[in-house]
């Protein structure tokens, strides 16, 4: 197995990064390195899955198109037993390549050519904002909670499945997603500023949860909860 461990200033946890491209594991891992991130590398998906069952990574940046598993059957296979925060890098920018991955359980999707450079921001705000969660008891309060048992979290002291805390983060973010739709009066631009996304991410959330209509899905601005009866009072 091709993988290769480089050590960090070790203050965001352990991070796993799958890409058959040399070149752009170098790029990720030293960006990853930067913001205190512990590094493994694995060459495509089945060795990041070995990886991952083994080293339990607090984060992973998975590339889409790999060898032998590519990286949305690696997030498919990981999210079977653990919620943890994944980044997909893919040269292929589409509404549709979006959805699909966002489908399986990627937490952010960037373009490979355009947002290359921002993973290490983009990985360092996921952990932040884990960690911040389990202060406030959401999830277990280190990043991998791998004490607990692949796919286990706890909160209130009681044990949660990873599809149990799947489904309470779906609960959380429908109700962030209504919030800022209303007071952003539905414009999406300013949705993905405020929540730390991209425009196609918040589209696709908002669609999935029936809050932005199919024909209106490449405006920038919806209508907000409650506009129309505001309208008239």
């Amino acid at each position: 197995m091709d993988a290769v461990t480089v050590d960090g200033p070790r203050t965001m946890g352990r991070a796993l990064v799958a890409d058959d491209l040399p070149g752009a594991r170098e790029i990720i891992g030293d960006q990853l390195c930067g913001v205190g991130f512990t590094v493994v590398y694995a060459k495509d998906g089945l060795d990041a899955f070995d990886l991952f069952v083994r080293e339990a990574p607090g984060l992973i940046v998975t590339d889409w198109q790999m060898p032998r598993l590519n990286g949305v059957g690696l997030v498919r296979r990981i999210r079977e037993i653990s919620d943890v925060p994944v980044v997909m890098l893919t040269a292929f920018g589409s509404i549709r390549d979006c959805e699909e991955a966002m489908r399986v359980g990627v937490d952010r999707y960037l373009q490979s050519g355009r947002d290359l450079q921002r993973v290490g921001e983009v990985a360092r705000e996921l952990m932040r904002d884990r960690i911040a969660k389990a202060k406030r008891g959401g999830i277990a309060n280190t990043p991998s909670a791998p004490e607990l048992g692949a796919g286990r979290f706890s909160r209130g002291g009681a044990l949660w499945t990873a599809a149990e805390a799947r489904s309470l983060a779906q609960q959380e973010l429908r109700k962030e997603l209504q919030k800022q739709l209303f007071e952003c009066r539905g414009n999406v631009s300013e949705m993905a500023r405020r929540m730390g996304k991209d425009r196609s991410t918040i589209r696709y959330h908002l669609r999935r949860f029936g809050m932005l209509e199919s024909s209106t899905s490449r405006s920038t601005r919806v209508e907000p909860p409650n506009s129309h009866s505001s309208r008239g009072s």
